[in-house]
């Protein structure tokens, strides 16, 4: 997808139906089946809903997880 907000509505959608918000762990891992990413993006939440501030910097800074396939890029400008 090339339009973030279809992009974004399309993934809530997915996550929806896969289980959240009952079960975001779930829902996360029928997104990506990667239990490194699941455990890094709910990370990233509980730090952003102690201090949303943190939005930003993840927003401008490049943030990155080590999967099995190797690092993967998350955040960042450009993308």
């Amino acid at each position: 997808m090339h339009d973030p907000h279809d992009a974004i509505l399309g993934a809530a959608n997915y996550l929806h139906a896969s289980g959240a918000p009952g079960n975001y762990r779930v829902a996360l891992y029928h997104y990506n089946p990667v239990p490194a990413y699941v455990d890094a993006v709910m990370r990233y939440a509980r730090q952003m809903t102690r201090d949303p501030r943190t939005f930003y910097a993840y927003y401008n800074w490049q943030v990155f997880v080590l999967t099995k396939h190797g690092e993967l890029r998350l955040t960042g400008p450009g993308l």
